[in-house]
């Protein structure tokens, strides 16, 4: 049993430390003329208070948890992550994660929320999530 294990971790550690090379990036301008078509989404995993300042219209917010049950169930569906910036990382963490789900057609904005505002490209916000307040005795 051990063994079937250690080879099975061997057999996809490539995979897992070189899915990065399977997602591409795509620029902002094609992100803007994609994000109205169908089978395509747009997801956004920046945290909640970014999220509702300003995101990608119609885009889907993932900030963390189960992958695979926020993901669109079509596996041909095209999917571009982006997160704040070139410097996060979380775009292209989810896009590998996506990728290990079998997902074929994988994006990655690196531009990111932050030049995409800056590029003048629409936005809209979320209402606030109402958090729950905890009361200490």
């Amino acid at each position: 049993m051990k063994l079937l294990l250690h080879i099975t971790v061997l057999l996809l550690l490539p995979a897992v430390l070189f899915a990065g090379d399977f997602f591409q990036p795509v620029p902002m301008a094609d992100v803007a003329r994609l994000m109205k078509r169908p089978g395509v989404a747009i997801i956004d995993v920046n945290i909640q208070e970014l999220w509702e300042k300003h995101h990608i219209p119609g885009a889907i917010h993932i900030e963390s948890g189960n992958l695979a049950k926020q993901l669109p169930a079509d596996m041909s569906t095209t999917l571009i992550f982006y997160c704040a910036g070139p410097l996060c990382l979380e775009g292209a963490n989810m896009a590998t994660d996506a990728i290990m789900l079998g997902y074929h057609r994988v994006f990655i904005m690196t531009d990111g929320i932050f030049t995409w505002v800056k590029a003048g490209y629409p936005v809209e916000a979320a209402a606030p999530v109402k958090r729950h307040r905890t009361v200490k005795r």
